[in-house]
Formats: structure tokens, sequence, C-alpha cells
């Protein structure tokens, strides 16, 4: 599968930032549609499910006529205005023709994805303005470059601003008629595709702020990013990161707030307590990578669809969650000896309650091929999937990973899933079968994990 990783550097950076925080089996750097030979359709592009991102990136040198208000519509419309009508028309491309995009420009490659259909499609549009920074820092006085969020400025009133040169550098709602598009700059994009660096954070943070600033209140920021920090430092009755806000105020400012975030202790914990869950991004691009190149010792011959999807689920977790996952994982692999007895640990994490985790260290038994001892292990851990499926019937997805203790001398990775969508009582009853004769399970320790997102110093006791 050959993707570009884009053609300007700023497209290039933009490609890195997106493979890393989503992953390369469902990011795709200048895709192309069959329209007049070949057309660029975005610069990048998501497609993760039924949630779709749409990524346009224009690097415009700010113009220097003397007159401010001149230099901002001109930069205004050949950055923001240029990219949302990109951004618009993939996606009505998208909806349209999902079966005409492709890789390369002589559309001999299509995406390897199926597209959602459009009414099952959630399309999350970001537009990247660069070059105005450092006009931008200027005009505030400061040595922040974002631009800042003003909700209440509405199409022609970006670049026709009510309060004259006062009114500049801000950035509302584009065109509600077309749909709600994000706006990132050079200075806050590193911030948000490194604080949101999984498909379920960045969708769920968009998704929040959409509603918030579209709601009827007048919202004020500094920035992008100090929207994030009130986000990410705040949560709804159900534990969600959300905009928490008094429901009778109408005007809502905010201040300086990343910045504070950034220097917070509980910030710098979560920070390094998240350091194990990229364990998990580096098995799911690895395992990736491997069916995509047919390379895998088993299970080449399914449909790539197929491998997708559960793949998918795993990566569908968020940064809290991998961190669970990771962790007992690591904490598995570390109690069991290349001489000692095969462990195995299920956990259900409070993010995905319905999906379960069956994680599997089996040591390689004595005087055992190889091939044998990986076909062996492989049939087991199915196994586990299934019986663990029966002893929690509220999940609707069960992955299965195996692999060896870390002091062995050879290592292999087996990764399974079990689709339980649609169990049949036949299906259940096969499973208790399975239990009853292998004793699998028969005294489940079944991990459900409610950690602190930031933890403090007596979770560390």
């Amino acid at each position: 599968m050959q993707k570009s990783s884009g053609i300007t550097p700023t497209e290039k950076h933009l490609a890195r930032l997106c493979e890393r925080a989503f992953l390369r089996l469902w990011s795709y750097p200048n895709l192309y549609r069959d329209q007049g030979g070949g057309k660029e359709l975005c610069d990048v592009l998501i497609v993760f499910g039924r949630d779709v991102i749409v990524f346009s990136d224009k690097s415009c040198a700010y113009p220097d006529t003397g007159n401010d208000v001149l230099d901002w519509a001109r930069w205004f419309k050949s950055s923001i205005a240029a990219s949302a009508g990109q951004v618009y028309g993939a996606e009505r491309w998208i909806r349209n023709h999902p079966d005409r995009i492709f890789l390369d420009p002589r559309c001999k490659h299509p995406l390897p994805l199926n597209l959602p259909y459009s009414d099952e499609m959630r399309v999350h549009r970001v537009v990247v303005a660069r070059g105005a920074g450092e006009r931008c820092s200027a005009f505030f006085g400061g040595d922040s470059g974002s631009l800042m969020v003003r909700n209440d400025l509405i199409g022609a009133s970006h670049i026709n601003p009510p309060a004259g040169p006062f009114g500049l550098f801000r950035i509302g709602q584009l065109d509600p008629d077309k749909g709600y598009v994000h706006v990132l700059d050079d200075e806050n994009l590193d911030i948000l595709l490194t604080e949101l660096d999984t498909v379920a954070d960045f969708v769920a943070y968009l998704t929040r702020k959409e509603a918030f600033l579209c709601s009827g209140k007048v919202v004020l920021a500094p920035g992008e990013e100090d929207l994030l920090a009130h986000y990410l430092t705040h949560t709804n009755a159900g534990d969600e990161h959300d905009f928490v806000v008094p429901p009778d105020v109408s005007v809502i400012q905010f201040d300086h707030l990343y910045r504070g975030m950034r220097d917070d202790a509980r910030y710098i914990a979560k920070k390094s307590a998240d350091e194990v869950s990229y364990l998990i991004d580096q098995l799911i691009d690895h395992v990736s990578d491997n069916f995509a190149a047919r390379t895998l010792i088993d299970g080449n011959e399914l449909p790539f669809q197929d491998q997708e999807q559960g793949l998918r689920i795993l990566a569908s977790e968020n940064r809290l969650s991998r961190r669970h996952l990771a962790r007992a994982l690591v904490d598995l692999r570390s109690s069991v000896s290349a001489h000692g007895p095969a462990k195995c640990r299920c956990v259900v994490t409070k993010e995905k309650s319905g999906t379960g985790y069956c994680f599997l260290v089996y040591p390689i038994p004595e005087n055992r091929d190889y091939d044998e001892h990986r076909r062996s292990r492989s049939a087991l851990l199915a196994a586990y999937c299934e019986v663990m499926k029966s002893k929690v019937p509220a999940l609707q997805h069960v992955i299965g990973y195996a692999t060896e203790p870390l002091d062995g001398e050879q290592r292999s990775q087996d990764l399974a899933y079990l689709d339980a969508t649609n169990w049949t009582e036949e299906d259940v009853r096969e499973a208790r079968r399975l239990q009853n004769r292998t004793g699998l399970m028969d005294s489940p320790m079944i991990t459900h994990f409610r950690d602190r997102e930031y933890p403090t110093s007596r979770d560390a006791e």
C-alpha cells in the first residue's frame, strides 16, 4: 500500500502528526479523485468507522500593505476561506463518490478502507491555516501567535469585522449552512494533535467544541489551546471531558489557560502515567503494517476489511483506556517466566464497557516445535475470547492478544478478534460447553479499571 507522505514541508509535518495520533492504517495524506485526470481531494483524510476527518492545510505569506484590515482580508481569503472551500468540496465528493478516491494521482490504487454510508457518516472538517503567527502575536502584544476564538463572527464578518482593526485575527463560524469548520494554526496544531492523540479523544473534543460554540452563547478565548485546556480539566455529569459552564451565562470569556495547565503537577503526572499507553499504539501499528504488507504468519487470506475491523476496535480506545490496557499487559508479562505456567488476564475498561480484552502470556513448552506452539497458543487464545464472552454477556467485542514471556528466547504475537454483536443462543451454549470441557476461567479474574486520569501523590502510594 503505497501512501503519500505529503508534498510540501507543511503537508509532510501534518501527515506525520496525523499518523502518530491516528495511526498509519487510518491516516491517508494527499488523496485524489478521478476527475479531470486526477485531482487532489484533501491534504489528509482520516477514515475510522463512521468518523471521517478532512484536513486542508495552507501556508500563505501574510501581506504587508500597511493597511491592517486589507492585509487580514487578503490572508483570510487565500488561507482560511480557500481551505474551507477545499474541505467542503472534499466532503461532497466523499459523500457522493466514496468508491472514486485513490492513493495516487493516476487513480490506479483505490483507498483500501470502505467509507460509511453518507447518512451514517460523521464528518469533521479541519482547516490548518499557517502564516499569520508573527503578525498575530505582534497585534495582540504577546508571544502567542494563536488566532483568537470568537464564535459570534459569522461568514463575511471575518473580513469586515464590526470593530474595524480591533476585530482582526479572530475566528468564528465560517459558513454555518455548510457545516462547522475547525480552524487551527501554526501555534496550536501541534498542541491539539499531541494532547488529543487518539481518534477517540480528538473526535470527542471536536464534537463537544462544535456543540458548545453553536449553542447560542458568545464564547471568547485567546486561542484554541485555551478552549482545549478548559475541556481537558473539566468533566460533565457522565464523567466525560466537556465544556462545563453555568447554564444561565450568555457570554463566556476564557483566560490564557493552557500554559497554566501544562505547568500543573497533575498534568505532569498524567503525562508520566500515559507513557506506558504508547505500547498499545506500537502494537496496533506493528500488526497493521504486517497485514497491509501481507506478511502475517497466519491470516493473510482474510479480507482487508475484516482485519481492519478488529484493529479498529482496539484503536478506538482513548488514551486513558490504553494506559489501563498497557499496564495490565506489562504487569502480566512481568509475572510470567519462560519456564513457568501460562497466564491470562481479562480486562474491561470503564471507557468502553462493551469491549473485553484477553491477554495471554504463554511460555514455549520444552521440546515443542515452535510452529506447533504458535498453533496451540492461537487456539487457546480464541477459546479464552469465547469463554470471556460467555462470562460477561454484555460484551459486544472481545480482543485477544498472546505472546511469550519477556525472558523467552523467541517472541511472536497473536491477535484475535471475536465479533459478538450477533451472538445466538447456540453460540452461548457452545461457549459454555467449551468452558466446561477446558476448565478455562473456572474462577474468572476480570479486571475493571477505574484509574484517575490525573494521578495524585496518594495514587502512587
